[in-house]
C-alpha cells in the first residue's frame, strides 16, 4: 500500500515538474513573441485604420480639386474690378494709375490736359466708373500707356478714342516743331466696381 502510495506522489510530482518546465519554456521561448505580435495586431489595426481615413480623403480629392479652383477664379475675377469703395475713389484710383503709366512708358513725353469722371446713365449690375481724359501724346507713347492699361489688373477698358492733330505753326528752322507728333487725344477709361447692385 505504501508502495501504491508513493508512486502516486512521484506522479504528481512528475506532472507538476513538467507543468512548471512547460510554463518556463513558454516565458523564456514564447511569451516575448507571442507579446510581440499582439503589439503588431495593434499597431496594423491602428495603421488599418489610418489607411481607410486617407483613402476617404483621397475619394474626395477632385470635389476638393474643384472647390478649390472655384476659390482661385473667384479670386482672380474679384481682382478685376476696382477696388475704390464708392464711385469717387475708384475714379481718382483710375486716374492715379492712367498717370503711372504714362510716367513709365511715356517717359514725360505725354500730358494731361485734363480728367472728368463721368457717372453713368444707366444702372447695371455692377456699378460702372468712368474717367473722360484728354491728353497731348504722341501716338507711338499713347499705344504703349493704352495696352499697359488695357492688360493690366484690375481690369480698364478704353472706349471712344479721339485723336486730333493740331494745326501747324510756322516756326524758325532751328526750333523743333512738335506739331507734328504731338496729337490731341480724348478718350473713356471705364472699370467697375465689385460690390453689384440687386436690379
Amino acid at each position: 500500500m505504501a508502495l501504491v502510495a508513493e508512486q502516486g506522489n512521484n506522479r504528481l510530482a512528475a506532472i507538476l515538474l513538467f507543468a512548471i518546465a512547460v510554463i518556463l519554456v513558454y516565458l523564456l521561448c514564447f511569451h516575448w513573441f507571442i507579446l510581440r505580435h499582439l503589439d503588431y495586431g495593434a499597431e496594423i489595426s491602428d495603421l488599418s485604420g489610418q489607411l481607410a481615413r486617407f483613402e476617404r480623403v483621397a475619394a474626395q480629392k477632385k470635389q476638393y480639386e474643384s472647390l478649390l479652383q472655384s476659390l482661385e477664379n473667384r479670386t482672380s475675377d474679384e481682382n478685376l474690378f476696382l477696388q475704390g469703395g464708392d464711385f469717387n475713389e475708384a475714379a481718382a484710383e483710375m486716374s492715379e494709375r492712367l498717370s503711372q503709366m504714362i510716367d513709365i512708358q511715356a517717359e514725360g513725353t505725354c500730358q494731361i490736359v485734363s480728367r472728368q469722371p463721368v457717372r453713368p446713365r444707366v444702372q447695371e449690375r455692377f456699378e460702372k466708373v468712368t474717367v473722360n481724359v484728354r491728353m497731348r501724346c504722341g501716338i507711338e507713347d499713347f499705344e504703349k500707356v493704352l495696352y499697359s492699361l488695357e492688360t493690366s489688373i484690375p481690369m480698364v477698358i478704353a472706349d471712344e478714342v479721339t485723336v486730333i492733330k493740331p494745326r501747324s505753326r510756322r516756326r524758325s528752322r532751328n526750333s523743333p516743331d512738335s506739331s507734328d507728333t504731338t496729337l490731341d487725344i480724348r478718350f473713356n477709361i471705364s472699370g467697375y466696381l465689385g460690390k453689384g447692385s440687386e436690379l
